[in-house]
């Protein structure tokens, strides 16, 4: 059996948390770009919701799904910029924080 058939890939999760990710694209393309449209998409979904009679709990729930994603976002680019320097590390962690609150908020 060769050495490619027994390695498996890995997944999506498992490499933003192995930091085999870099940290431009973990907290870029990532985080804002894709993180920021799916929290806008939730936001929205939970709008219509409401639009359409839903109760209060289910539009919440809607609007709050995103957060474990969030969360693993910004723990994923907090663990990775250990790996950068160390001005670029704290721009990207403080970047990641202040993203949370805003996703979570907004």
């Amino acid at each position: 059996m060769s050495e490619q058939t027994i390695l498996r890939p890995v997944g999506f999760f498992q490499r933003r948390w192995q930091r085999q990710v870099p940290l431009d694209l973990l907290f870029w393309r990532d985080m804002v770009v894709v993180g920021t449209t799916i929290n806008i998409a939730a936001m929205f979904a939970s709008l219509m919701a409401l639009g359409l009679k839903a109760s209060l709990p289910v539009a919440m729930l809607i609007f709050f799904a995103p957060l474990p994603y969030n969360i693993f976002l910004a723990a994923a680019v907090w663990r990775t910029s250990d790996l950068a320097a160390p001005k670029k590390a704290a721009s990207a962690r403080t970047g990641a924080i202040l993203w949370l609150v805003i996703a979570t908020l907004l």
